[in-house]
């Protein structure tokens, strides 16, 4: 049977492979090419987030734009004046719409996914020039993400702004929900999360397991404490500098000897400076699988957010005991104690810890429950099954 043709529109390329987000765009896209469909790739190309394809297939047409979506101090000031969510504006940029309006007149598609939430004002485009089916696949529930963020501000000037911006945010992407034909959830508590405010099928299409994450060993045998993420996203910054203040600190004073690594693109200089007895700070990593492999014991340290994370699905693939708050595992559905650690406070984060330091052969049949867990919940199969059912 002749594939069909897709038609993904993002806010960031799929390569390199920098995040969680970059992650499951490329997945989409090359389970498509699996299934034998015809893929067009239309990206914006940031500063934050350059293209760097590492991935060719001869059904695939990838291209990327140039834009300029940087958050400034002035672009947030004028926004306020304006109707639309200063977290949106950003991507609404001349050059990108005119080469998807040139895409869509030049081929005609079967199906088009828009990727997360900072696609969005496209859709009225894409309405006016195709009449394909309309896909939102959402990543996660932005103005939950924002509205968590909003709550730790303690600077009053900022937190006022974020409450207006949050607003704004909340009314769009309710929108877009309303707006499309269907919507494909990225975990199963978002999509009850978006059938409360929307009528639009929604279905759930997770995330799977690389091989080559469940096919790598265990490299180090002392047993160590990682935390690997994207710095440049605030939940994790956050959750990071929480864990060195409230629970490394105290911990260390207790464990002379542990030892935490940590790693991530996009540090900010006050993270990078930071010096604490057993912090090892290796800043990006060129092979993340590497790093995780090297090291033992992972943090998820995530008190807000949604969807799902990434890195712990690569972790448990990888046979890693993962220490996480109950936010960060949301979506995978792991247990505690049998196949994950589950910590919310201080405490909690520094008694698993020390779990871990007093029970290396748990720590082992942990993470080995992980992989298996692993293997059957993340396949790849399941996910082109899921896809299919989009058409």
């Amino acid at each position: 049977m002749e594939g069909k043709k897709v038609l993904i529109i993002a806010h960031k390329p799929p390569y390199p492979k920098v995040d969680g987000g970059c992650i499951a765009i490329a997945q989409i896209m090359e389970t498509f090419l699996d299934n034998g469909d015809t893929a067009h790739f239309l990206g914006m190309e940031t500063k934050k987030h350059p293209s760097k394809p590492s991935f060719s297939h001869s059904n695939l047409h990838y291209q990327t734009i140039e834009v300029d979506a940087a958050i400034t101090s002035l672009g947030a000031l004028l926004n306020l004046v304006s109707r639309n969510s200063y977290f949106l504006a950003r991507f609404i940029q001349a050059n990108f719409e005119k080469q998807l309006i040139s895409t869509l007149t030049k081929h005609s598609f079967d199906l088009i996914i828009f990727e997360s939430l900072f696609t969005s004002p496209y859709i009225n485009t894409v309405r006016k020039y195709s009449e394909a089916k309309i896909v939102y696949r959402s990543h996660n529930i932005e103005h939950a993400i924002w509205e968590m963020q909003e709550e730790n501000e303690i600077n009053v000037l900022k937190k006022a702004y974020l409450k207006f911006q949050v607003k704004r945010l909340k009314r769009e992407e309710l929108k877009c929900w309303n707006q499309v034909d269907t919507i494909a959830s990225i975990s199963e508590k978002d999509t009850a999360y978006i059938k409360n405010y929307s009528s639009t099928p929604t279905e759930t299409i997770g995330m799977y397991c690389n091989t080559t994450y469940l096919t790598q060993k265990d490299q180090y045998d002392k047993l160590d404490f990682f935390h690997l993420g994207a710095m440049d996203w605030q939940p994790n910054h956050q959750g990071i500098s929480w864990l060195l203040e409230n629970v490394w600190q105290p911990f260390h004073q207790k464990n002379t000897n542990a030892e935490l690594h940590i790693a991530g693109r996009g540090m900010s200089e006050k993270l990078i400076n930071t010096k604490l007895p057993g912090l090892k700070n290796h800043k990006e990593v060129v092979d993340a699988s590497q790093f995780i492999s090297a090291h033992k014991v992972m943090l998820i340290p995530l008190f807000s957010g949604s969807g799902i994370r990434v890195k712990i699905i690569e972790g448990m693939a990888m046979g890693k005991c993962i220490i996480s708050t109950s936010l960060g595992c949301e979506g995978i559905n792991a247990t505690h104690l049998e196949n994950i650690l589950i910590a919310n406070t201080k405490e909690e984060f520094t008694e698993q810890m020390e779990f871990c330091l007093n029970n290396p052969l748990k720590v082992a049949e942990i993470g080995a429950n992980a992989r298996d867990f692993a293997q059957t919940s993340f396949s790849k199969s399941e996910i082109a099954r899921q896809l299919k059912n989009l058409f």
